[in-house]
């Protein structure tokens, strides 16, 4: 209510002025002071001792951003209601108990958007790990500690040898020998993955602390369903003075693969933000692919890896391709490699002989990258005969065997195989290889009815085991009574794009390929540099103009 003088005023004035008064006595604060982004008000804090949340000179060392905090807050991750809204998220480094401290000026009410439930939208994630009593965090650190510690102990399995923390960067590969180190030296700063299964209980509640981290930094993640008994996760643990501390971790599946093998699957994969760079990326990737091939799986495959993910692996596979540990198969890969250049060499037409046809201009390429931004050659709509890039198929299958690398993956590295088996100076032959990739990306991004014919007749049917029969299930090949495949129908619209929009899709994923070829391309030579693997183009690849060129071309969703 008004005091008195001011309402002895306001019955002065006449009607405008007094409306004008009110206006001014009662507008509101604008929304965008009392609200925020919840990726820029929210901070993530990895302490391992109370010393780490009382020292605030060491608050920059041990906190992130998150990235996908809208996950928790909404679609557009917005947090209403709060003037100087800021909210720290204190996580224990190897338990993940979590303390929330929410903080704000002043909360608002009566705006457009209620005040968000911050405490509710959180608790929804982590449960009962979460607390908002700060005494009572610090004080449970050391116990869940040795908790943690005990649970490694008992219940996990090495998977690699111990390294050396610091004699190895991002740049280098875990082939490095010199790194490994024994457990007698444990009293320096270590790396290791081990293994863990989620078929005990102490796993899986821990496990379920785990989770919510890949809601924050892995696009579109969703938490794994942990009672299945078929899923294991890998850790990458930095030891120091027999205490372990989490770099990052890996959630891997074993499916069944017909008829009596098993194929692993890699869900999610994430090193903490803070300690990405360091190669622990890497280090997880071959433990699961060592795995793989100790096991006798039959091969490796991947769930939607983010772009930086993807030429971690690529790197990975085309450095284990080149050093293949079987004689045999190393020198069938580099013959079948000259096969394929001589393929292209043979396909390969003078600029000045080729006929007028309709061109795609590649949007990224250009003198820096080599290929001319142009490849005159047709577009194909399903060619029968072997694609000018495909691997031979024994050669895939035998790879497949032994590195346990899956068809899709091993056409990528064939590509880059053959990239980085071209002679630099020869623009005809480079444009060839071009050609081979409008080709493929052709075939995949407008060959799609084909696959929706292989789709139409295939169903699915649920199946009991000892486990849950709501989760195992049998895909069969149904055929008709005439023996073919039921068609499928469409509501009798066109589905061909227009051929403007095929060119332009075309130059849009021929780009993006072409950064990832260079990107992979820079990676593969400094590794085969450093560890003495020849390649005849590894001078071009290695001289500084060729590492800078497009150096931050790809981003990442599931940092390494």
């Amino acid at each position: 209510m008004a005091s008195g003088g001011k309402m002895k005023a306001l019955l002065e004035a006449g009607p405008e002025e007094r409306v004008k008064r009110r206006k001014v006595a009662f507008a509101a604060i604008p929304e965008s002071v009392v609200s925020c982004n919840a990726n820029e008000c929210m901070k993530l804090l990895f302490v391992s001792s109370a010393q780490d949340m009382q020292d605030e000179s060491q608050r920059e060392e041990i906190m992130c951003d998150p990235q996908f905090a809208e996950r928790i807050f909404g679609e557009d991750g917005t947090i209403y209601g709060y003037e100087g809204l800021e909210i720290d998220l204190w996580l224990q480094s190897n338990t993940f108990h979590a303390y929330v401290d929410i903080r704000f000026i002043k909360k608002v009410e009566g705006g457009k958007n209620p005040p968000t439930d911050i405490w509710s939208q959180l608790k929804k994630v982590f449960g009962d790990s979460m607390t908002d009593d700060r005494e009572a965090f610090v004080s449970s650190l050391t116990v869940n500690s040795l908790a943690f510690e005990k649970m490694i102990k008992e219940k996990s399995e090495a998977v690699t040898k111990p390294w050396r923390i610091g004699c190895e960067s991002a740049d280098e590969s875990v082939a490095d020998k010199k790194c490994e180190v024994i457990v007698d030296e444990i009293s320096e700063k270590s790396g290791q993955i081990v293994r863990m299964e989620l078929t005990d209980p102490t796993v899986r509640a821990w496990h379920k602390r785990l989770n919510p981290l890949s809601l924050f930094y892995i696009e579109g993640a969703r938490p794994i369903e942990d009672d299945d008994p078929l899923w294991e996760v890998y850790l990458a643990l930095e030891i120091h003075d027999d205490r372990r501390k989490i770099m990052g971790f890996c959630n891997v599946y074993r499916f069944y693969h017909y008829p009596d093998s098993t194929r692993l699957r890699i869900s999610q994969i994430l090193v903490l933000p803070l300690y990405q760079g360091m190669g622990y990326g890497l280090h997880l990737l071959e433990a699961v692919n060592d795995t793989a091939v100790g096991r006798g799986c039959y091969d490796v495959t991947m769930e939607e890896p983010s772009i930086n993910l993807q030429k971690l692996r690529d790197t990975m596979d085309i450095l284990r391709l080149l050093s293949i540990p079987s004689q045999e198969l190393k020198a069938q890969v580099e013959d079948a490699i000259s096969d394929g250049i001589q393929r292209l060499h043979s396909r390969k037409v003078p600029n000045s002989s080729r006929p007028e046809v309709p061109e795609v201009e590649a949007a990224s390429a250009g003198s820096s990258n080599g290929f001319r931004g142009k490849s005159s050659h047709k577009l194909t709509n399903g060619v029968k005969e072997r694609s000018l890039l495909d691997p031979p198929k024994q050669l895939r299958d035998q790879v497949r065997n032994l590195l346990k690398i899956n068809k899709k993956q091993f056409k990528r590295c064939w590509e880059q195989l053959l990239f980085l088996h071209l002679d630099p100076q020869d623009k005809d032959l480079q444009d060839m290889f071009q050609s081979g990739l409008i080709q493929r990306l052709n075939s995949e991004l407008f060959g799609k009815d084909k696959e929706l014919e292989k789709q139409a007749g295939k169903q699915i049917f649920d199946t009991e085991n000892e486990y849950d029969s709501s989760k195992t299930f049998v895909m069969v090949r149904v055929k008709s009574k005439t023996g073919q495949v039921p068609s499928f129908e469409t509501d009798g619209r066109s589905t061909e794009p227009a051929a403007e929009d095929k060119v332009k899709a075309l130059q849009e994923s021929l780009s993006e390929r072409e950064e990832e070829l260079y990107g992979v391309a820079r990676d593969v030579a400094r590794h085969c540099h450093r560890l003495g693997i020849a390649i005849p183009t590894i001078e071009h690849w290695t001289k500084p103009e060729a590492q800078n060129v497009d150096e931050n071309s790809s981003g990442s969703s599931s940092p390494m």
